[in-house]
């Protein structure tokens, strides 16, 4: 058994950037459950519940928290046995695609007072509209955070050094025979705690490093194994980053204990130095370029903390409106379909 943490959402340069279709990829979907529902009426804390049943039950778990929240989840998965439930509410809205064959909706809004809810319909639509405002300007400074990093690079991928890396770590990877998938995540996210890290590899996991220069990326190198790793049939899950997703971060192969990937500098002591793969350049400007991409990343998560205590404002409403109690009706039913026990 196993459990992992990744992010299947973030915050970045582009706006928010889903991943949530890897979660369980379509050909491997078995049974796929779409959770809506109001803000804090329990969507969460059903899924952490339901995961931690499986993980009692031996299940392979994987978790995927939310970046406006990260102690919140927006879905577990049970990838050994193609099914998950995802939070199906904006900004990943989700329905199902093959409804009662394969795919189930778990409306927890059939458990709200309507009643009771419909006199705050004036302070909701206030206080989203405040919320995706936040949202709004936090994607404006990311985006300028990421133009400082285009225009201030401390170092260029040398390419003939990226094949000559990539060579070198190919031959640690196993032939399995087939097409490997990929599936794409995010390690890291931005979110109202800051920069938060949620996946921690195996303490027996391989790790193959090398640093990166500020501005710098190793698409060369990545794609190099990403290639070589689909040819002898891995499946892998990349890592993004979590400002530009545009980037692969860490290639990771989970059944095989092995993680590629880049590094800031002084990050991992056993990662290779950055000369193996670029050409440095150190700016004169460097020391100013760093301060301003990290005040306007900084003023970024700062939207969205004021994003987040908004939604916890909005919270308030429908967890008065919430019949709880027939919520747990709906949880026993879930753990039944799943084979579960709680």
């Amino acid at each position: 058994m196993s459990t992992m943490h990744y992010f299947a959402g973030g915050n970045t340069a582009q706006g928010f950037f889903s991943c949530f279709e890897d979660i369980v990829q379509e050909k491997q979907r078995k049974r796929m459950f779409y959770i809506k529902g109001g803000p804090g009426v329990g969507k969460s804390s059903l899924m952490k519940k339901i995961g931690l049943a499986a993980e009692k039950a031996g299940w392979e778990v994987e978790y995927f928290h939310c970046s406006s929240d990260p102690d919140s989840l927006d879905g577990v998965a049970f990838p050994e046995k193609g099914v998950a439930l995802m939070d199906g509410t904006s900004p990943h809205v989700y329905d199902p695609a093959v409804p009662g064959a394969r795919d189930t909706l778990v409306s927890l809004g059939d458990y709200l007072d309507e009643k009771q809810l419909r006199p705050a319909l004036e302070d909701v639509r206030r206080i989203q509209g405040e919320i995706s405002r936040r949202f709004g300007r936090c994607y404006q400074y990311l985006a300028a955070a990421e133009k400082i990093l285009a225009a201030a690079p401390q170092g260029t991928e040398n390419q003939e050094k990226a094949r000559d890396l990539a060579a070198e770590w190919i031959e640690a990877l196993p032939l399995r025979g087939g097409i490997g998938r990929r599936r794409s995540f995010l390690g890291r996210a931005f979110t109202p705690k800051g920069l938060v890290e949620v996946t921690v590899f195996p303490a027996n996991t391989r790790h193959f490093l090398v640093e990166c220069p500020f501005g710098a990326w190793a698409d060369g190198l990545m794609s190099r194994l990403d290639q070589a790793m689909g040819d002898r049939g891995l499946d892998r899950i990349a890592l993004l980053d979590p400002l530009s997703p545009g980037h692969m971060e860490k290639l990771w192969l989970p059944a095989h204990g092995l993680v590629f990937g880049c590094v800031a500098k002084d990050a991992s002591p056993s990662a290779v130095k950055a000369e193996r793969l670029f050409d440095l350049s150190p700016g004169e400007e460097y020391s100013f370029d760093r301060n301003a991409y990290e005040l306007l990343c900084q003023r970024g998560l700062e939207q969205l903390v004021q994003a987040k205590s908004f939604h916890d404002e909005l919270e308030a409403p429908y967890i008065r409106s919430m019949d709880f109690g027939r919520l747990g009706e709906k949880k026993k039913e879930l753990f039944s379909l799943l084979g579960l026990e709680e």
